[in-house]
């Protein structure tokens, strides 16, 4: 059984999580926290971070249990070494032996341990709606697991970088299917280092770059980056291709600017931004004076459930009603852009979510209603790489 301890660090990280009210990402409300309560140092900081991401991870399960115990079940599926941490928290041996073993042997001990407390459909919002390309075991369970922090490194840079990690003997892995792909500790501050502040890579997670090797694309074609947000897919984009004429649009004006400092960064100043609301385009009068594009890319807003082993706290507030909003959002979208493709374009459909209600349903109903045919389409799985899910589809107007 799982000590009921009252654990200064258990006290802490359930204030934390009973004061959050899901207005802001936790990460951010964690961030204000500590900054309000200064004398808690960096170990402290790091383990209260842990505790509190184990117990979103946990979704609704075990929610009989008094918190204490339940928090440490939860920080026993969700970390993987037997160290002073775990030893000071868990206490049992019996725990401690389990402790990095598999995350499939762990959650077997705690249901039955627990009989009838632990259901993996508490885990995860509307499990019977992922993509039937997904083990949904292995994936639900696989949100345990802390994701590390993946990079994009511009091509012509990448052994520039992997010399200084070397230097400052900073752990990197690489990727085998993509070279340009590295993976770091999810707590090494990057942006502080010297090659991104040179522009020479971008935080980028594996699966998404893994969409954005996808685009087929030439120089001299005209591209439309439709939700672009701060500018990463348009950033691999220009990486691989230097002479495309590239339009960038976003509903947000703040995310434009952030863009427009990450395009700085690189040295890009060839390119035009434009605020627009692909869903209401009668906001936009006269929008691009009819410009078509060869190729639209189309990240389309959603609800982010392939990330949410990064976001664990999202599980939370999602249900059916949001999820059929932003499916009827993102087949209104696309609709509205496909005066913008030329006949023959290419359109980019894509998300970070793993519900087919975003992902095939959305793209059925697209090829079945408009002049959009389906060329080929992708749920990328991150399990593996330790990484996100996404899916994209290649569409091509008829």
């Amino acid at each position: 059984m799982f000590p009921n301890s009252n654990n200064f660090l258990l006290t802490i990280a359930l204030n934390c999580i009973q004061g959050y009210r899901f207005l802001e990402p936790f990460s951010i409300y964690l961030k204000k926290y500590f900054q309000s309560n200064p004398q808690l140092g960096a170990r402290d900081r790091r383990n209260i971070r842990h505790l509190c991401y184990s117990w979103w991870r946990l979704g609704h399960a075990g929610k009989s249990l008094p918190i204490n115990e339940r928090m440490l079940v939860a920080f026993f599926l969700s970390y993987f070494e037997n160290d002073k941490l775990s030893q000071r928290l868990l206490q049992e041996e019996s725990l401690l032996n389990l402790i990095n073993q598999s995350i499939q042997k762990k959650w077997n001990y705690v249901t039955n341990l627990y009989e009838g407390q632990f259901d993996q459909n508490d885990l995860f919002p509307l499990k019977e709606n992922l993509e039937p390309s997904i083990a949904a075991t292995d994936f639900i369970l696989d949100g345990f697991t802390r994701r590390k922090l993946w990079i994009r490194v511009n091509k012509d840079d990448l052994q520039s970088v992997k010399d200084y990690f070397h230097s400052k003997e900073i752990q990197f892995v690489s990727s085998h299917h993509n070279e340009l792909a590295l993976q770091l500790a999810d707590d090494y501050d990057v942006v502080k280092a010297m090659p991104y502040q040179k522009g020479w890579l971008e935080i980028q997670d594996y699966s998404s770059q893994e969409v954005g090797r996808l685009y087929s694309i030439r120089d001299g074609m005209s591209c439309l980056d439709a939700c672009a947000a701060s500018g990463g897919k348009s950033l691999q984009l220009l990486d691989r291709y230097k002479n495309i004429d590239l339009t960038v649009t976003d509903i947000r004006e703040s995310i434009l600017a952030n863009l427009k400092l990450r395009f700085e960064r690189n040295n890009i100043k060839n390119y035009l931004s434009i605020i627009v609301d692909w869903n209401n385009l009668e906001k936009n009068p006269a929008l691009f004076k009819e410009q078509q594009f060869d190729v639209i890319i189309a990240d389309v807003p959603c609800s982010g459930s392939g990330t949410w082993a990064r976001t664990p706290e999202q599980k939370l507030s999602f249900n059916m009603e949001q999820l059929n909003k932003f499916s009827e959002l993102q087949y209104h979208m696309v609709i509205n852009l496909i005066p913008f493709l030329k006949k023959g374009g290419s359109l980019y459909y894509s998300t970070c979510s793993v519900y087919q209600k975003e992902n095939t349903e959305v793209i059925n109903k697209l090829i079945s209603t408009s002049s959009l045919e389906l060329i080929q389409s992708k749920m990328i799985i991150g399990i593996n790489e330790n990484a996100d899910s996404m899916f994209v589809a290649e569409l091509k107007r008829i």
